[in-house]
């Protein structure tokens, strides 16, 4: 142990401010006092426990004035003091001035108030909820919930916009590129790429409700867009805008009826199947771009047509395309790992910030890596500028784009002559599919950010967001768009504030556009073929394979079937097949639940040496609660040779005579086991189980069998039993198994081993 003594002198060595200190300790933040594993960012919101223990430090600080003679006397009575603090006192430099702590011992908290909030999540939607939600539909908390730009808009400041315009510039120079290229994905003039490359953009800034998110075409959706369309007659262009327009208003019908739950039930093994084999599938379709060679297939073909395409076209490719896809695919590889070590201070130089030149330079180097698909495609570009100005043919280069900003004009609801009931038969599961994956990738992008960076999202109004941007946007020649990961995350990277960075960005495609639109046809098709394979790479997920096989085989069961489907038959039947392989595995449990069943049985000696009785019981305990789909199950489970095992029992007779008296009296006889059944999962059950579990009652009272029901609200008795007598059965129903038998088939009293 150490020496009072000892202590008592270090501690007078230190050398303090004491008015500092004082002010220091008067004026502590409240949440510095809580220790570091309950600091949370809600700390403000129990300002209760926060405020006793700010009052508690502030009260056991007290200012003393004393002479420097007596500094020995109280380091002394310090040091044999039983109920003093960890800290001893201490003089100043004058020996005037020193800060003695008071008695610190704990004291039990004072109860102030006791409140209790109770809130109702999930159920069904019942008529308080509308009233509610109608009387407060005339407020400024609706308006800013269903136009969030009126929350932060009057709060923007100077340094949000500065941080919105970096950011928005800094993926406008993203989006152009790869708009450009997923509309080769597509198989659409590249002019659709780039109308849907804006105008989502400026929706989304009004009605989304997550700053980070930026609306465009993206890998997958442009993959099942194309898959959708028709191509017979060379309109691809109206039918993928029209699908753009139903895919607009469907977002909007399940945002005006709340069904975003639907996305639900696409569960991860699906989404992850299918995109694994969507990459696989953009990949190998953007090979031949990269190879030069001539076009062939679409979006539609599987995995082994796109194989015997490159095998009848392989010796018709173009050196010069394969050389410049390869060194753009390098350049994007390395730029995307480009950045600067950290500064170290050298010897001898004093260790701090690093100078202006290094975060000048690393500023620069980061933006050259985020912009890497601008750059390779300009250089590129700018290559083949000077191949045809030097009369010098070897790229493919994708032609004559004609992008050019048009007023808003309605899409064809009649395309080739057809109703528009004859469209919607065409799109088919499209009309499902494309909004459902799209408000997915959407919302998960939302969520990931937003859970990144502590803000809440509203999943109706993200729905209505995405619904209204592709309406919109159908009106300006786009196909359908919803929220891009990779553009999102170089969102956030960049330091947007607010959604105005998402109209910074669409503002950005529309000045390229008008600006640019004559030399997008110089862009080499290995160059967007690069960029597609080096966004794709990224989207690559092999760990879930692992997690999946420790995990649940079932699930990775269906990934491995989805991924094949999608590649050897086409996407969206995969898609279809996987999404409906995991429905039934999630509806299987419901017409199969798990039942616990229970006998258990006692051989009893009777005091009478030539008697032996037995004792059974059959417990059946549902694991869960039943619904129809599991009615005729339950009713099966009761017809198991396990029910029907007589046993030796004193029993009153089941049969009458002639007169209608009973034969005889209390004998040993064979008779059936009572059933107890546990019916604490019943009040979720529907009224198909109740009627189900009726016709087991009136089975077994047809066969002379008791059956008690434990556990079992009396609405719900009123069902299964409903000529019971009200006294006696409830007693039953409320009662354990164990009484509940004892009440309903008594059994002799059990002899003593």
């Amino acid at each position: 142990m150490a020496d009072p003594e000892k202590w008592v002198g270090e501690a007078d060595a230190l050398n303090m401010d004491t008015d500092e200190t004082l002010e220091q300790e008067l004026t502590e933040d409240p949440a510095d006092i809580q220790p570091k594993f309950f600091r949370t960012p809600s700390v403000d919101l129990i300002p209760t426990a926060a405020a006793v223990a700010a009052a508690r430090r502030r009260s056991s600080v007290r200012s003393i004035k004393r002479s420097a003679a007596s500094a020995e006397a109280r380091r002394r009575s310090f040091a044999t003091s039983p109920h003093k603090s960890a800290v001893p006192p201490f003089d100043a430099a004058a020996g005037e001035v020193s800060i003695e702590l008071e008695d610190s011992r704990p004291y039990p908290p004072r109860l102030e108030t006791d409140d209790e909030e109770i809130a109702r999540f999930g159920g069904p939607y019942t008529w308080r909820d509308l009233k509610e939600e109608m009387k407060g539909l005339c407020t400024l908390k609706t308006l800013q919930r269903k136009l969030p730009i009126t929350a932060w808009l009057p709060k923007y400041s100077r340094e949000d916009l500065m941080g919105d315009v970096v950011a928005g510039l800094t993926v406008g120079l993203t989006v152009v590129p790869q708009c450009l290229a997923y509309a080769q994905i597509a198989d659409l003039n590249l002019k659709y790429g780039l109308n849907s490359a804006y105008m989502g953009c400026f929706v989304y800034a009004l009605l989304g409700t997550s700053k980070d998110v930026t609306v465009g075409p993206t890998a997958i959706l442009s993959l099942l867009t194309g898959a959708f369309v028709v191509r017979d007659a060379g309109r691809e262009g109206e039918w993928a805008v029209l699908l753009c327009f139903c895919v607009g208003c469907f977002q909007l019908l399940m945002g005006f009826l709340r069904l975003g739950f639907l996305i639900n039930f696409i569960s991860t093994p699906v989404v992850s199947g299918f995109t694994q084999a969507a990459v696989v599938v953009i990949i190998l379709s953007q090979i031949k771009n990269l190879m030069g060679l001539p076009s062939f297939g679409s979006a539609k073909d599987n995995i082994i047509q796109t194989l015997a395409g490159y095998y009848s076209k392989i010796d018709r490719t173009n050196g010069w395309d394969v050389l410049i896809g390869s060194i753009c695919i390098t350049l994007l590889l390395l730029m995307r790992e480009m950045k600067m070590p950290a500064w170290r201070a050298s010897e001898g130089a004093a260790a701090g910030t690093p100078p202006r030149w290094w975060r000048a330079l690393k500023e620069t180097i980061r933006l050259m890596s985020v912009s890497r698909y601008a750059i390779v495609v300009v250089l590129a570009t700018a290559l083949q500028f000077v191949f045809h100005h030097n009369n010098i043919k070897g790229l493919s280069v994708v032609g004559d784009v004609n992008a050019e900003l048009s007023p808003p004009v309605p899409p064809s609801f009649n395309v080739e002559g057809r109703s528009f009931g004859n469209v919607l038969a065409t799109f088919g599961s499209g009309l499902v599919l494309v909004p459902l994956l799209a408000t997915m990738e959407s919302i998960a992008v939302a969520k990931t950010f937003a859970h990144k960076f502590r803000y809440n999202i509203d999943t109706t109004q993200e729905f209505l967001a995405l619904g209204a941007g592709n309406l919109i946007s159908s009106f300006f020649g786009s196909y359908p768009v919803t929220g891009a990961f990779t553009r999102s995350a170089l969102n956030a990277e960049s330091g947007v504030r607010t959604p105005l960075g998402c109209i910074v960005t669409g503002g950005f495609v529309v000045v390229a556009i008008v600006a640019l639109k004559s030399l997008f046809q110089y862009i080499p098709k290995a160059a967007l073929a690069a960029v597609i394979i080096c966004a794709c790479l990224t989207m690559f997920d092999f760990q879930i394979f692992r997690e999946l096989w420790f995990i649940r085989k079932s699930e990775l069961f269906v990934l491995i079937l989805t991924m094949a489907m999608c590649l050897f038959l086409r996407v969206e039947y995969g898609l279809l097949i996987g999404l409906t392989v995991s429905i039934l595995m999630l509806v299987y449990p419901m017409a199969r639940p798990v039942v616990i069943v229970r006998r258990r049985r006692k051989s009893l000696l009777n005091r009478s040496p030539n008697m032996r009785l037995d004792e059974c019981r059959i417990n059946v305990i549902p694991q869960g609660a039943i619904f129809f789909p599991a009615a005729e199950y339950v009713k099966e489970v009761f017809n198991d040779p396990l029910f029907s095992v007589p046993v030796k029992a004193l029993t009153t007779p089941r049969e009458s005579n002639a007169n209608g008296e009973l034969r005889g009296g209390m004998a040993l006889r064979d008779a059936l086991p009572p059933i107890i059944f546990d019916g604490i999962h019943l009040t979720s059950s529907d009224y198909s189980t109740l009627r189900a579990l009726r016709s087991v009652f009136v089975n077994c009272k047809a066969n002379h069998r008791d059956i008690v029901f434990v556990n079992t609200s009396d609405e719900i008795l009123d069902i299964i039993m409903p000529f019971r007598k009200k006294t006696l059965p409830a007693v039953a129903a409320s009662a354990g198994p164990d009484d509940a038998e004892e009440q309903q088939h008594p059994v002799p009293s059990k002899h003593p081993n």
